[in-house]
Protein backbone atom coordinates (compact mmCIF):
# COMPACT_ATOMS: atom_id res chain seq x y z
CA UNK A 1 0.00 0.00 0.00
CA UNK A 2 1.42 3.59 -0.97
CA UNK A 3 0.31 6.26 1.30
CA UNK A 4 -0.34 8.94 -0.62
CA UNK A 5 -0.92 12.16 1.40
CA UNK A 6 1.07 15.21 0.50
CA UNK A 7 2.88 17.08 2.90
CA UNK A 8 3.74 21.06 1.71
CA UNK A 9 6.54 22.96 3.53
CA UNK A 10 7.69 26.62 2.66
CA UNK A 11 11.75 27.22 2.39
CA UNK A 12 13.67 30.05 2.14
CA UNK A 13 17.55 28.62 1.86
CA UNK A 14 20.76 30.82 1.59
CA UNK A 15 24.31 29.52 2.25
CA UNK A 16 27.88 30.45 1.49
CA UNK A 17 28.93 30.59 -2.36
CA UNK A 18 31.91 29.68 -3.49
CA UNK A 19 34.93 32.39 -4.74
CA UNK A 20 35.17 30.79 -8.22
CA UNK A 21 31.23 31.49 -9.03
CA UNK A 22 31.02 35.15 -8.69
CA UNK A 23 31.60 36.75 -11.68
CA UNK A 24 28.40 34.80 -12.58
CA UNK A 25 26.40 36.30 -10.19
CA UNK A 26 23.95 39.34 -10.78
CA UNK A 27 23.55 41.95 -7.92
CA UNK A 28 22.69 40.02 -4.05
CA UNK A 29 19.39 41.15 -4.37
CA UNK A 30 16.58 38.89 -1.94
CA UNK A 31 14.69 37.99 -5.65
CA UNK A 32 17.90 36.73 -6.75
CA UNK A 33 18.51 34.48 -3.56
CA UNK A 34 17.78 30.77 -4.40
CA UNK A 35 14.63 29.62 -2.82
CA UNK A 36 13.48 26.25 -1.97
CA UNK A 37 9.85 24.67 -1.39
CA UNK A 38 9.91 21.08 -0.59
CA UNK A 39 7.31 18.37 -0.73
CA UNK A 40 7.39 14.95 1.15
CA UNK A 41 5.54 11.91 -0.54
CA UNK A 42 4.38 9.96 2.12
CA UNK A 43 4.73 6.63 2.39
CA UNK A 44 7.63 1.38 15.37
CA UNK A 45 10.25 1.98 15.44
CA UNK A 46 11.32 4.15 12.70
CA UNK A 47 9.74 7.85 12.13
CA UNK A 48 7.60 8.35 9.04
CA UNK A 49 9.14 11.70 7.68
CA UNK A 50 5.50 13.89 7.77
CA UNK A 51 5.20 18.05 7.26
CA UNK A 52 5.26 18.22 11.35
CA UNK A 53 8.32 16.27 12.05
CA UNK A 54 10.35 17.09 8.57
CA UNK A 55 13.36 19.09 10.22
CA UNK A 56 16.37 19.08 7.95
CA UNK A 57 17.60 17.96 5.00
CA UNK A 58 21.38 18.72 2.51
CA UNK A 59 21.26 19.61 -0.52
CA UNK A 60 23.73 20.53 -3.45
CA UNK A 61 23.86 22.05 -6.40
CA UNK A 62 25.73 21.71 -10.01
CA UNK A 63 26.22 24.04 -12.35
CA UNK A 64 25.97 22.82 -16.00
CA UNK A 65 26.30 24.65 -19.25
CA UNK A 66 24.45 21.62 -21.10
CA UNK A 67 21.03 20.08 -19.95
CA UNK A 68 21.41 17.31 -17.60
CA UNK A 69 22.49 13.46 -19.03
CA UNK A 70 24.09 10.49 -18.61
CA UNK A 71 27.23 11.96 -20.14
CA UNK A 72 27.23 15.24 -18.21
CA UNK A 73 30.14 15.31 -15.88
CA UNK A 74 28.94 17.27 -12.50
CA UNK A 75 31.95 19.62 -10.22
CA UNK A 76 31.59 20.55 -7.20
CA UNK A 77 32.03 24.21 -5.98
CA UNK A 78 28.75 25.77 -6.18
CA UNK A 79 26.31 24.64 -3.45
CA UNK A 80 28.13 21.49 -1.97
CA UNK A 81 26.32 19.68 1.06
CA UNK A 82 24.61 22.92 2.35
CA UNK A 83 22.24 21.49 5.48
CA UNK A 84 18.95 23.29 5.75
CA UNK A 85 17.18 23.02 9.18
CA UNK A 86 13.71 24.56 10.38
CA UNK A 87 14.69 25.04 14.41
CA UNK A 88 11.18 27.03 14.68
CA UNK A 89 8.49 28.24 12.10
CA UNK A 90 11.21 29.33 9.48
CA UNK A 91 13.44 27.05 7.56
CA UNK A 92 17.11 28.41 7.62
CA UNK A 93 20.71 27.86 6.29
CA UNK A 94 23.56 30.00 7.10
CA UNK A 95 24.74 32.37 4.12
CA UNK A 96 23.54 33.18 1.05
CA UNK A 97 23.29 31.42 -2.75
CA UNK A 98 22.54 33.58 -6.01
CA UNK A 99 21.01 32.72 -9.23
CA UNK A 100 23.93 32.53 -11.96
CA UNK A 101 22.97 34.30 -14.91
CA UNK A 102 23.92 31.59 -17.22
CA UNK A 103 24.20 27.55 -17.17
CA UNK A 104 21.81 25.25 -15.51
CA UNK A 105 21.63 24.07 -11.94
CA UNK A 106 21.16 20.44 -10.91
CA UNK A 107 19.64 20.03 -7.25
CA UNK A 108 19.94 16.65 -5.27
CA UNK A 109 19.14 16.67 -1.61
CA UNK A 110 18.67 14.19 0.67
CA UNK A 111 17.65 13.25 4.39
CA UNK A 112 19.66 11.71 6.42
CA UNK A 113 22.89 13.56 4.83
CA UNK A 114 24.20 10.91 2.47
CA UNK A 115 27.72 11.13 0.55
CA UNK A 116 26.94 11.86 -2.96
CA UNK A 117 29.43 10.44 -5.66
CA UNK A 118 30.20 12.35 -9.13
CA UNK A 119 33.42 11.06 -9.60
CA UNK A 120 33.55 7.75 -10.26
CA UNK A 121 31.05 8.18 -13.43
CA UNK A 122 29.56 11.34 -15.34
CA UNK A 123 25.88 11.23 -15.08
CA UNK A 124 23.72 11.18 -12.32
CA UNK A 125 25.07 11.28 -8.47
CA UNK A 126 24.46 8.40 -6.69
CA UNK A 127 25.15 6.97 -3.53
CA UNK A 128 25.78 3.64 -1.52
CA UNK A 129 23.66 2.82 1.59
CA UNK A 130 23.01 -0.21 4.29
CA UNK A 131 20.17 -0.60 6.19
CA UNK A 132 20.75 0.15 10.25
CA UNK A 133 19.67 -2.15 12.99
CA UNK A 134 16.08 -1.98 14.02
CA UNK A 135 17.15 0.94 16.55
CA UNK A 136 18.55 3.20 14.66
CA UNK A 137 16.59 2.88 11.46
CA UNK A 138 15.66 5.92 9.23
CA UNK A 139 12.98 6.84 6.63
CA UNK A 140 15.36 7.88 4.04
CA UNK A 141 14.10 10.44 1.97
CA UNK A 142 15.63 12.13 -1.87
CA UNK A 143 14.77 14.78 -4.22
CA UNK A 144 16.10 15.97 -7.56
CA UNK A 145 15.38 18.97 -9.69
CA UNK A 146 17.65 19.34 -12.75
CA UNK A 147 17.83 21.84 -15.42
CA UNK A 148 16.69 24.57 -13.51
CA UNK A 149 17.58 28.10 -14.78
CA UNK A 150 16.96 31.82 -12.80
CA UNK A 151 13.61 32.44 -11.67
CA UNK A 152 11.85 34.72 -8.67
CA UNK A 153 9.77 31.47 -7.54
CA UNK A 154 11.09 29.09 -5.25
CA UNK A 155 12.26 25.16 -6.37
CA UNK A 156 9.99 22.51 -5.34
CA UNK A 157 11.97 19.67 -4.52
CA UNK A 158 9.33 16.66 -3.82
CA UNK A 159 11.24 14.55 -1.62
CA UNK A 160 10.45 10.83 -2.10
CA UNK A 161 10.90 7.29 0.53
CA UNK A 162 13.50 5.28 -0.74
CA UNK A 163 13.20 2.62 1.43
CA UNK A 164 10.17 0.12 2.29
CA UNK A 165 8.18 -0.05 5.65
CA UNK A 166 7.40 -3.34 6.96
CA UNK A 167 5.02 -3.88 9.31
CA UNK A 168 3.01 -6.94 10.65
CA UNK A 169 -0.53 -7.46 12.11
CA UNK A 170 -1.48 -10.50 14.19
CA UNK A 171 -4.67 -12.11 14.71
CA UNK A 172 -6.12 -15.32 16.35
CA UNK A 173 -7.46 -18.39 14.74
CA UNK A 174 -9.60 -19.79 17.69
CA UNK A 175 -11.92 -16.99 19.56
CA UNK A 176 -11.14 -17.16 23.69
CA UNK A 177 -7.31 -18.00 23.22
CA UNK A 178 -5.06 -15.21 24.34
CA UNK A 179 -2.22 -14.86 21.68
CA UNK A 180 1.06 -13.11 23.08
CA UNK A 181 4.22 -12.46 20.12
CA UNK A 182 7.20 -11.84 22.10
CA UNK A 183 9.56 -11.53 19.79
CA UNK A 184 9.70 -11.28 15.25
CA UNK A 185 12.77 -12.10 13.55
CA UNK A 186 12.93 -11.24 10.02
CA UNK A 187 16.22 -13.35 8.04
CA UNK A 188 17.84 -13.58 4.39
CA UNK A 189 16.88 -10.09 3.71
CA UNK A 190 19.22 -7.88 1.56
CA UNK A 191 20.39 -4.31 3.24
CA UNK A 192 22.93 -2.73 1.35
CA UNK A 193 22.26 -1.16 -2.46
CA UNK A 194 23.67 2.07 -4.32
CA UNK A 195 20.67 4.58 -5.15
CA UNK A 196 21.18 6.98 -8.22
CA UNK A 197 19.07 9.77 -8.86
CA UNK A 198 17.31 9.94 -12.75
CA UNK A 199 15.94 13.64 -12.83
CA UNK A 200 12.52 12.18 -12.74
CA UNK A 201 9.67 12.27 -10.13
CA UNK A 202 10.54 8.79 -8.70
CA UNK A 203 13.99 10.54 -8.07
CA UNK A 204 15.67 7.36 -9.10
CA UNK A 205 16.23 3.80 -8.24
CA UNK A 206 18.19 1.22 -6.21
CA UNK A 207 20.87 -1.48 -8.03
CA UNK A 208 23.61 -3.65 -6.81
CA UNK A 209 21.32 -4.98 -4.01
CA UNK A 210 23.50 -7.93 -1.47
CA UNK A 211 23.62 -8.71 1.61
CA UNK A 212 26.69 -6.37 3.53
CA UNK A 213 27.51 -9.88 5.79
CA UNK A 214 26.26 -13.17 6.29
CA UNK A 215 23.23 -13.62 8.98
CA UNK A 216 21.89 -10.04 9.01
CA UNK A 217 18.64 -9.89 10.61
CA UNK A 218 16.21 -7.46 11.97
CA UNK A 219 14.61 -8.77 15.45
CA UNK A 220 11.85 -7.26 17.37
CA UNK A 221 12.14 -7.99 20.70
CA UNK A 222 9.90 -5.04 22.40
CA UNK A 223 6.76 -5.04 24.71
CA UNK A 224 4.64 -8.22 24.17
CA UNK A 225 1.49 -7.83 21.59
CA UNK A 226 -1.32 -9.62 22.41
CA UNK A 227 -4.71 -10.02 21.02
CA UNK A 228 -7.89 -11.97 22.02
CA UNK A 229 -10.39 -12.94 19.62
CA UNK A 230 -13.63 -13.55 20.76
CA UNK A 231 -16.89 -14.83 19.35
CA UNK A 232 -18.48 -11.39 19.12
CA UNK A 233 -15.32 -10.33 17.34
CA UNK A 234 -13.63 -13.21 15.90
CA UNK A 235 -11.50 -10.80 13.86
CA UNK A 236 -9.60 -8.78 16.35
CA UNK A 237 -6.21 -7.57 15.48
CA UNK A 238 -3.18 -6.35 17.40
CA UNK A 239 -0.27 -4.29 15.24
CA UNK A 240 3.21 -3.59 16.52
CA UNK A 241 4.13 -0.03 14.80
CA UNK A 242 3.32 2.90 16.98
CA UNK A 243 1.62 5.50 15.32
CA UNK A 244 3.49 8.07 13.18
CA UNK A 245 6.33 4.83 13.45
CA UNK A 246 7.09 2.12 10.61
CA UNK A 247 8.58 -1.45 12.59
CA UNK A 248 10.63 -2.12 10.41
CA UNK A 249 12.41 0.37 7.42
CA UNK A 250 14.06 -2.38 4.76
CA UNK A 251 15.94 -1.86 1.65
CA UNK A 252 13.47 -2.09 -1.29
CA UNK A 253 13.64 -5.77 -2.97
CA UNK A 254 11.19 -7.82 -5.66
CA UNK A 255 12.95 -10.72 -4.75
CA UNK A 256 12.48 -12.22 -1.41
CA UNK A 257 13.26 -15.81 -2.27
CA UNK A 258 14.42 -17.20 1.16
CA UNK A 259 13.06 -14.53 3.27
CA UNK A 260 11.66 -15.63 6.54
CA UNK A 261 10.02 -14.29 9.52
CA UNK A 262 10.56 -16.34 13.40
CA UNK A 263 7.53 -15.73 15.25
CA UNK A 264 7.90 -16.40 19.05
CA UNK A 265 4.29 -16.82 21.28
CA UNK A 266 2.01 -18.26 23.01
CA UNK A 267 -1.13 -19.15 22.82
CA UNK A 268 -3.80 -20.08 25.85
CA UNK A 269 -7.63 -20.51 26.86
CA UNK A 270 -8.64 -16.79 27.68
CA UNK A 271 -9.89 -18.20 31.12
CA UNK A 272 -6.76 -19.96 31.90
CA UNK A 273 -3.63 -17.69 30.04
CA UNK A 274 -0.95 -19.48 32.29
CA UNK A 275 -1.84 -23.00 30.50
CA UNK A 276 -0.13 -22.73 27.36
CA UNK A 277 -1.15 -24.44 24.14
CA UNK A 278 1.62 -23.45 22.23
CA UNK A 279 4.91 -21.30 23.95
CA UNK A 280 7.17 -21.92 21.05
CA UNK A 281 8.76 -20.41 17.56
CA UNK A 282 7.30 -20.91 14.49
CA UNK A 283 8.69 -19.58 11.07
CA UNK A 284 6.74 -17.99 8.08
CA UNK A 285 8.03 -17.10 4.26
CA UNK A 286 8.03 -13.78 3.20
CA UNK A 287 6.32 -13.52 -0.27
CA UNK A 288 5.78 -10.49 -2.59
CA UNK A 289 7.89 -7.89 -2.94
CA UNK A 290 8.97 -4.73 -1.38
CA UNK A 291 8.90 -1.76 -3.47
CA UNK A 292 10.42 1.72 -2.50
CA UNK A 293 8.29 3.75 -1.23
CA UNK A 294 5.65 1.29 -0.29
CA UNK A 295 4.14 0.12 3.33
CA UNK A 296 3.90 -3.68 3.11
CA UNK A 297 1.96 -5.15 6.27
CA UNK A 298 1.59 -8.86 6.74
CA UNK A 299 -0.94 -10.28 8.80
CA UNK A 300 0.11 -13.28 10.63
CA UNK A 301 -3.44 -15.61 11.95
CA UNK A 302 -1.63 -17.12 14.61
CA UNK A 303 -3.09 -20.77 15.44
CA UNK A 304 -3.33 -22.05 19.39
CA UNK A 305 -2.39 -25.64 18.40
CA UNK A 306 -4.51 -26.98 21.02
CA UNK A 307 -5.69 -30.51 21.17
CA UNK A 308 -8.72 -30.87 23.29
CA UNK A 309 -8.86 -33.36 26.18
CA UNK A 310 -11.36 -35.95 25.18
CA UNK A 311 -12.46 -39.11 27.57
CA UNK A 312 -13.87 -42.52 26.42
CA UNK A 313 -14.83 -43.71 29.81
CA UNK A 314 -15.46 -47.69 29.70
CA UNK A 315 -16.78 -49.00 32.96
CA UNK A 316 -15.29 -52.47 33.89
CA UNK A 317 -18.68 -55.38 34.54
CA UNK A 318 -19.23 -56.73 37.75
CA UNK A 319 -17.58 -60.04 38.78
CA UNK A 320 -19.76 -62.07 40.55
CA UNK A 321 -18.38 -63.79 43.64
CA UNK A 322 -19.54 -66.42 46.29
CA UNK A 323 -19.50 -66.83 49.84
CA UNK A 324 -19.38 -70.06 52.38
CA UNK A 325 -20.94 -69.32 55.58
CA UNK A 326 -20.84 -72.20 58.28
CA UNK A 327 -21.88 -72.11 61.98
CA UNK A 328 -25.75 -70.95 61.32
Amino acid sequence: MVMRKILLVALAAAAMVSCSENEEFENGSTVNRIQFGTVVKTGTKALVATTENFSAFTVSAYKTTDVMGPTVQLSTGFMDDVEVTKPSAEWQYAGNYYWPISGKLQFFATSPAQTLDITTAAGYPNFDYTVKAVADQEDLVAANVIDQVKSESAISLPFQHLLTQVNFTIKGEVADFIYTVSKLVIKGAKDKATFTFDGSSTVGAWSDLAASASGVTYEYAGSPVSVTPTTAEPDASAAFETSGNALFMLMPQDDLTGVTLDVTYTAAPKDKSSEYTWNDTKVVTLTGSWGMGKNIRYTLTLTNNATPIKFTPKVDTWTDATGTFTGL
